[in-house]
Formats: structure tokens, sequence, C-alpha cells
């Protein structure tokens, strides 16, 4: 790239937009799809197991070599695009049996588009802009979440369901569009290293065990709350626009806060802090729905109960991140960093599978109490960890 193309502003224009069209699918898949699906009837268990296609976000590690290895990171976000807007484009215009063969070929592409856009960023971004480049990039991303849940939302409840899905088809061809634009990023790559290797390594450290054990439970709870929450809404009689108004865009608003906070909290007053309390703010925050759907309480109380749920959400985000961060080794710490993302994101998969049956034959009162269960025992566990090294550095 040459010294015109690292301006900052010309950095982060592609930053925001790269970022807006890694958020955008992720979005759809995590956020509007349960929407849309339970407002077509379909049943909770069935939503639950739709949820698994978003297993691509943590099955990407394994394919990321090839992505490295052949072409340039421009033609792997192109054809990631490509997969993107026509799965899309499908979704809109295909009879409804398809939709679920689709939705995962948007989480495919999805994963796909973000290990190349991740790889771009890093290669265009000098060291000086890492952290104007970092804030315009999370920024853009919620932004797209938000578009691609509240906003596509809103569409479809005053447009219809293919005209939502139709928007987001032609955002995602426009982005692609934009990608012929890039800088070319051939050069020197430096090679991957094994994953199951690095894997081995961090294994041996002491208390891996305990420490996976911790990544693995440390958002179980909000993962299980967050699959049910938009079926809730439509089962208790909201629009789909007041549906995506609320828990969407302003849920967005008030997780950016929440990850605000908890990035405070744990400049103040250290990691091992940050992991305890945050996290049981992150636990205490679920109540909200489980005391709404218990007592059946009406509008301002479930907008109280978003309110509160999104802003644990946030800070829960900060303190595991922050923690992912200080038990990787800075040697390795691409390779453990993406592994231990995988572990985490494997619990999302495994609750939103398990979801819909529980909150189905449960019911959603039964169903959001065991949430803030689910969240309690990983506390118990991080005595445990007190005096880590890692830990005690941050």
């Amino acid at each position: 790239m040459s010294p015109r193309e690292r301006t900052p502003l010309y950095i982060g224009s592609i930053a925001a937009i790269l970022y807006f069209s890694e958020g955008l699918p992720f979005g759809i898949v995590k956020e509007l799809a349960p929407l849309y699906l339970r407002v077509e009837h379909v049943q909770l268990k069935t939503i639950g197991l739709a949820s698994t296609v978003s297993a691509a976000w943590t099955l990407k590690v394994f394919w990321s070599p090839l992505v490295d290895a052949f072409g340039t990171y421009r033609r792997w976000i192109a054809g990631a695009l490509v997969v993107i807007a026509a799965s899309l484009a499908a979704i809109a215009y295909v009879p409804s049996s398809l939709f679920y063969f689709f939705l995962a070929l948007v989480a495919i592409g999805s994963a796909t588009q973000d290990i190349a856009v991740d790889a771009f960023t890093i290669r265009a971004t000098p060291k000086s802009m890492l952290g104007p480049v970092n804030s315009i990039r999370i920024a853009a991303y919620r932004l797209a979440m938000m578009a691609g849940g509240g906003g596509l939302a809103a569409v479809g409840g005053l447009l219809g369901w293919p005209v939502a899905f139709g928007t987001a088809a032609v955002i995602a061809f426009g982005i692609l569009v934009f990608t012929i634009t890039l800088p070319d990023d051939r050069g020197e790559r430096a090679e991957h290293e094994n994953v199951f290797a690095g894997l081995a390594l961090w294994l041996r450290r002491p208390r891996a065990a305990i420490l996976l054990t911790i990544v693995f439970l440390y958002r179980i709870g909000e993962f299980a709350i967050v699959s049910m929450i938009k079926p809730y809404w439509v089962d208790r009689g909201y629009s789909p626009a007041e549906i995506g108004t609320i828990t969407s865009v302003v849920g967005v608003i008030v997780s950016i806060i929440g990850t605000i906070i908890g990035g405070w909290f744990l400049s103040r007053f250290g990691l091992y802090a940050g992991l305890l309390w945050l996290g049981i703010a992150q636990v205490l925050s679920n109540l909200g729905y489980a005391i709404v759907a218990t007592i059946n309480a009406g509008r301002w109380a479930i907008y109280a109960a978003a309110i509160v749920e999104n802003l644990g959400y946030g800070v829960g985000v900060a303190a595991l991140l922050a923690f992912l961060m200080a038990i990787c080794d800075k040697e390795r710490a691409a390779t453990e960093y993406a592994l231990l993302t995988a572990t985490f994101g494997l619990t999302g998969t495994v609750m939103g599978a398990a979801s819909g049956y529980i909150a189905q034959y449960a019911g959603y009162p039964v169903y959001f109490w065991l949430t803030v269960i689910l969240g309690i025992p990983v506390l118990f566990l991080l005595p445990l960890i007190r005096d880590e090294p890692s830990l005690l550095r941050t």
C-alpha cells in the first residue's frame, strides 16, 4: 500500500466499510433470523437448532490457513461477499424450505470474510493508527449488527420479509463493488502455526483445564438467554418493528455503554476483580427477563428487562475478551486467541441448539430462570485462578 493510501482518513474509511460488512450478516444470523422464524410460527426447538449455523464462526480457525496461503485477501473478501449477497437474495425469493440451507451459506461466507478482513486490516494499518482504527471497526461492527437486526426487522414489519432480505442482499452487493477498489495486498505472508500444535502447547500450561473451563462457562448464561429473547417478544404480541427497535437498536447502544463501563472497571480495579464483579453483573442482568416472564409484566417492564440484559451483555464481553488476551502467550497469540475464541463460540452454539427445546417444553419463565442459574458456577471457579500470573500482570 502506497504512503498516500496509508492516510488516516483512507484507512479509517476502509475499516468502517469492511467491518460494517462483517457485522451485517452476523446480525442477520444471530438477531434477525430468530425473529423472522418466530413471526412465521416456527417452533422454538427448530429456531434453536437453526442457530447452530453460527458454528461457522467457531470453526473458521480451521480454514483460516487457506485464506493466508492462496490468493489475496481482497479476492477472499469479494468471493465471500458474492456468497453472502447471493444467499440473502435467495432467502428473499426461494421457497422457505431452503431457508436454513441459505442461512448456513450466509454464516460460512461471513466467517470466511471475517478472516480476510481482519488480515487485510492488520496489513494495512500502521502501528501508530491501531487505536483509532480499532475504535472505528468496533463502532462500525455494532452499527451493522443494529442494521442487520433491528433495522431489517423494521423493514420486514413494514414492507415484508422478502424486501428485508432483499435489502440486505443489495447492501452486500454494494460492498462487493467497493472491494474492487481496495489496494492490492499481495506480499510475503507469515505461515500459520499449526492449530493443533498450538492447542497442545497451551494445554500443557499450569491450570489449563481450569482456564479453559472458565472460558467455556463464563458467557453460558448470556448465550442461553440471547437465543430466546426475540421469540419471547413475538409470543408476547409485539410487532417486528418494535422488537427490532428495542432489542436491537436500543440494545446495541446500551451494550456499547456496557462495554465502555466494563473497560473502565477493568482498568481501575484489575482483571480478576473485573471477571468476578462484572460476571456477577452479567448473571444478575438475566433476572429482568426471568421476573417479567414469571409475572407476565407489561410493556415498560419488558423494555427495562431488555436494557438491563444488554448492559450485562456489554460488561460481560469486556471482561471475557480482556481475560482471553491476558492468558495468551505473546509469541503464539494469534493461534491461542483463535482457539480460545472458538471455545467460547462453541458455548454459544451448544446453548443455541438446546435453547429452543428447553424453552418450548419448560416454558419461558423456567427457561429464563435457568439462564440465571447457568451463569453462577463459573463464579466459584474464579478464586482458583486468583494468583494466575497472567491475571496479575494485567
